[in-house]
């Protein structure tokens, strides 16, 4: 080996990148945006949970119990506290507001019952065996299908409480919290984790599939060679969208059956319709490597289309934490990224038993976002035709 030659090569290979715009922006930027995008969402805090606060304590006036432990949680930002509006009557009010959890609009529902300061102060000021028998009982009623999100509710809810009391009275016990899960009673973290995995692995297949088998279909002239064809651009587009959607189809039905086998991973609502939440995003997914693999003018700025599009999917769409611990600057990017609507909606039917009545929204979106992909697709196929 003569150290002439293997700089010969180095010149020559370095050279090439520099006559290649795209590649050489891309070399210096990714590593910027990759840096950036992990410091922003690993250094996030949950924050903005939304929960409803129930006040029906007879006693509520200024510096009672009740009325200092709503001002705490009001005051701290990882709980955002909504004022319920409600029809006159106990047991009707509370149902109501807790329907909110149940559609999904908020997280949980505090409620501070009647006589909840009075019995708070009678346990204080009474014997030492009034304190354990008598207690003010705070109600949590909670949606635990997100463990993380339902442990920081309840460790706000603990820890006020107990600032509260040992603040106000200079004690820490007489109140019983006392929780009701709505959804996932018995959810563990694997039960959050699997769908956005599964949702994750469709996704990531899909798209990379996609983008390689069209360069490698370009490159070999596969493609010119269909498009000398009477086949249309859109049933190539489509034909492509089904066999890659089939892939990670079956990919997610393997991983959705090891979940379950192996770890006992609840399904409460329909599989069936989990794999198509699971389809639509793997035909979208196709369709947009398609159509970004048709604006690369190489093989090389092809494949640099995939950290841009699989690490903001990683990191943003709520597959590993939730979409509340990611910083208010990158929380609106999410919005636009598919794969969070699937892991929602993969989430909702699995451990909420949500059917499509209440997924629709997710599954709309997926729909649009098949549909606009797989026509751009076409419209680039049919361009370059």
């Amino acid at each position: 080996m003569k150290l002439k030659r293997v700089t010969a090569v180095a010149r020559k290979t370095l050279r090439s990148l520099k006559h290649d715009r795209r590649t050489a922006g891309f070399l210096v930027l990714m590593p910027l945006f990759m840096i950036a995008i992990f410091g922003y969402t690993f250094g996030g805090e949950l924050k903005d949970i939304s929960v409803y606060v129930v006040n029906l304590d007879e006693g509520t006036v200024n510096g009672s119990a009740s009325a200092s432990m709503i001002d705490e949680l009001q005051s701290r930002d990882v709980l955002r506290t909504l004022e319920p509006s409600w029809p006159d009557g106990y047991a009707q009010s509370v149902d109501s507001v807790v329907d909110n959890v149940r559609n999904g609009d908020a997280w949980a529902v505090i409620v501070f019952p009647q006589n909840f300061s009075s019995n708070v102060e009678s346990a204080i000021d009474g014997p030492a065996d009034y304190l354990s028998s008598i207690q003010g009982i705070l109600w949590i009623y909670i949606d635990a299908s997100n463990p993380n999100i339902a442990s920081a509710i309840i460790t706000e809810v603990q820890t006020t409480v107990q600032r509260v009391l040992l603040t106000q009275y200079d004690i820490a016990s007489p109140v019983l919290i006392s929780q009701d899960m709505v959804y996932g009673e018995d959810a563990e973290f694997i039960d959050f984790f699997a769908p956005g995995v599964m949702g994750l692995a469709a996704m990531m297949v899909t798209f990379m599939l996609s983008i390689i088998s069209f360069v490698h279909e370009r490159s070999t002239g596969t493609l010119d060679r269909l498009l000398t064809t009477p086949l249309t651009e859109g049933e190539i587009v489509a034909g492509y969208a089904v066999a890659l959607g089939v892939v990670g189809l079956i990919q997610s039905l393997v991983i959705l059956s090891t979940a379950i086998l192996l770890f006992q991973v609840q399904i409460v609502g329909s599989a069936l319709l989990v794999l198509l939440v699971v389809f639509l995003l793997g035909v979208g997914n196709q369709g947009l490597g398609f159509l970004l693999s048709s604006i690369a003018k190489n093989e090389f700025q092809a494949v640099q289309f995939m950290p841009l599009i699989l690490f903001p999917s990683i990191l943003l769409a709520g597959v590993f934490w939730p979409l509340e611990a990611v910083p208010d600057l990158l929380r609106p990017v999410s919005n636009f990224i598919p794969l969070t609507y699937a892991v929602e909606g993969c989430r909702s039917i699995m451990i909420r038993g949500w059917g499509l009545g209440e997924v629709w929204p997710e599954v709309t979106v997926l729909v649009c976002f098949a549909a606009a992909m797989l026509l751009l697709s076409t419209y680039g196929l049919r361009r370059r035709r």
